[in-house]
């Protein structure tokens, strides 16, 4: 979708302020001993005190405001009170902000979605290295989603970066466009596919890159959420929503207040 008016651009700003706010906030509470259950009650808190809903909750049958996937999950890890975090783990955190309002004439929703990837406690080297590379691989793409760039142009800087450094792309989940409804065209992979399709201003996009310490190949577990690498190595996602503006860099909707990028 390409959104002109100023009012409904300002809602997504206030739900991406929000989403980079709470994550921030939840990520302070991802220490040894915490569950994900816990952190998910926190987001949850938090969100609906700013004026605002989980997006996930609900969404398609997802039970928790937070997907918190831990080492080898990926994405979509529900939160549980018997999954306690140890020393050594890292910890995806992915949360969506939803704000509702009836400016455009009729009741919609505005959506700031965001993710990022962090240590508890001390991690190894190359654990740590592969959220160094996931991050900056995030910002490489948000670096060239500008307008009249094409999905392989956003999705070419990210798969330099997982090739340089040997890691597995997830292939099968990424990025997409943010509408009235969370996940809308364009779906934004993060490698080349020869994609001609470009950005266009007034677009709202989420870049995602997950990278893996070991393979590709991602597999759903029987919970029908949780997708977990193949080879059960350490799995990083990182992720910010964008506006696409007329000139210049896009405008990061999801930046976290003490981000540096």
């Amino acid at each position: 979708m390409i959104f002109t008016d100023e009012a409904e651009l300002n809602l997504f700003r206030q739900a991406g302020k929000l989403a980079g706010q709470v994550l921030e906030e939840i990520c302070k509470a991802a220490v040894p001993g915490v569950s994900t259950w816990e952190i998910d009650v926190l987001a949850e808190k938090l969100i609906r005190d700013g004026g605002a809903v989980p997006t996930f909750k609900g969404y398609r049958g997802f039970p928790c405001t937070v997907c918190a996937s831990v080492n080898e999950e990926v994405v979509h890890g529900i939160p549980n009170k018997n999954k306690l975090l140890k020393d050594g783990d890292i910890l995806s955190l992915d949360i969506g902000v939803t704000i509702k309002s009836s400016v455009s004439g009729k009741e919609r929703d505005y959506i700031g979605d965001t993710a990022l990837t962090i240590p508890v406690g001390e991690i190894p080297p190359r654990v740590k290295k592969l959220l160094e590379d996931t991050q900056a691989s995030l910002y490489a793409g948000i670096k060239a989603a500008k307008k009249g760039a094409t999905l392989d142009d956003v999705a070419g800087p990210i798969e330099d970066i997982a090739t340089t450094n040997a890691y597995g792309i997830v292939r099968e989940y990424g990025g997409h466009g943010i509408g009235y409804t969370y996940h809308e065209e364009p779906f934004i992979l993060n490698y080349r596919t020869g994609s001609k399709e470009r950005l266009k201003p007034g677009m709202v996009i989420a870049i995602e890159p997950m990278f893996n310490l070991g393979g590709d190949r991602v597999k759903v577990k029987g919970d029908r959420w949780t997708v977990v690498t193949q080879d059960y190595k350490p799995s990083a996602h990182f992720e910010h929503s964008l506006l696409i503006m007329e000139n210049g860099e896009p405008e990061i909707l999801t930046r976290r207040p003490s981000e540096e990028i």
